[in-house]
C-alpha cells in the first residue's frame, strides 16, 4: 500500500506541474513562430527599402515615388497566394493609400542624404530637353561625369555641424524605410506591443504612427525600419 500511495503522490505532482507547464510551452511556441513573421517582415523590408533607393536613384529622388516602390515591395507580406496577381495588384494600390493616413502612415521614407543644404551647395542651373523635345531650364545637382569632375571638398553647415564632402559623394542617396508590421499570432503579439511599448529611452521614429494604427484597428503593430543606400543615376532636383 505503500508503493501504491507513492505512486499516487508522483502522478499527482506530475498534473500539478503539467498545469504549470503547459502554458508557458505554449507561449514560447507562439513567441517563436511571431518572431519568425518579425524576422521574415524584417528580410522583407530590406528588400522594399533597397528597391526603394533604387527607384529614387532614376527618379531625381522623387520622395514620391520611393514610397510607392515600399509599398509594392512590402504587398507580398499581405496576400494569400503567392501567384494570385489580382489580390497582388489590389494589396499594393491599398497600401500606397494607407501611407498616405495622416498620423497613422502605415510606412514611409526619409531622405538621410544629400539633405537640403548639402542640396543647395551643389545645385546649379542646366538644361534638359522635355517630351517634346524642347530645351528647359531647371535647378538640380548635377550627376553627370561624376569621374572627371573636380573631388575637392566643401564645407556645409548642418544642424550637427559642419562637414566637408565634395560632389561625387553627394550623389550617393542614402534613405531610411519605416513600415508598421501587424502581429498576427495571438497572446504573444500583445505581450510583445505591451513589452516594446514600456521600454524605456528613445524608440522607433515611426512608433507613434504604429501606435495610431494599433488604436484604430484594434490590432497590435511593431515597427520595423531599414536603411539603403544606391549612387544617383539622375541629376537630384529638390
Amino acid at each position: 500500500m505503500k508503493r501504491h500511495g507513492n505512486a499516487y503522490k508522483q502522478r499527482g505532482s506530475f498534473i500539478v506541474e503539467s498545469v504549470w507547464l503547459w502554458p508557458v510551452l505554449v507561449m514560447l511556441t507562439l513567441g517563436v513562430i511571431q518572431m519568425g513573421f518579425l524576422y521574415n517582415a524584417k528580410a522583407t523590408m530590406n528588400n522594399a527599402t533597397f528597391q526603394a533607393a533604387r527607384e529614387g536613384s532614376i527618379k531625381h529622388a522623387d520622395k514620391g515615388a520611393m514610397e510607392k516602390r515600399l509599398a509594392y515591395a512590402m504587398a507580398p507580406l499581405y496576400i494569400k497566394k503567392s501567384k494570385d496577381i489580382v489580390e497582388l495588384a489590389s494589396k499594393r494600390v491599398y497600401l500606397q493609400a494607407l501611407m498616405s493616413v495622416p498620423l497613422a502612415k502605415i510606412g514611409k521614407i526619409d531622405i538621410i542624404s544629400p539633405s537640403k543644404e548639402i542640396y543647395r551647395k551643389f545645385e546649379k542651373t542646366q538644361y534638359y530637353l522635355d517630351n517634346k523635345g524642347r530645351e528647359r531650364r531647371i535647378k538640380q545637382m548635377p550627376n553627370d561625369n561624376l569621374n572627371v569632375r573636380s573631388a575637392s571638398e566643401n564645407f556645409v553647415k548642418m544642424a550637427s555641424g559642419s562637414v566637408k564632402i565634395n560632389i561625387q559623394d553627394a550623389n550617393l542617396l542614402k534613405i531610411r524605410g519605416y513600415w508598421c508590421y501587424e502581429m498576427i499570432v495571438p497572446f504573444v503579439n500583445y505581450v510583445i506591443y505591451k513589452t516594446y511599448s514600456a521600454l524605456p529611452g528613445k524608440k522607433n521614429p515611426h512608433w507613434s504612427a504604429c501606435r495610431a494604427l494599433s488604436v484604430v484597428n484594434d490590432s497590435y503593430y511593431l515597427p520595423v525600419s531599414s536603411t539603403s543606400v544606391v549612387r544617383m543615376q539622375t541629376p537630384i532636383r529638390w
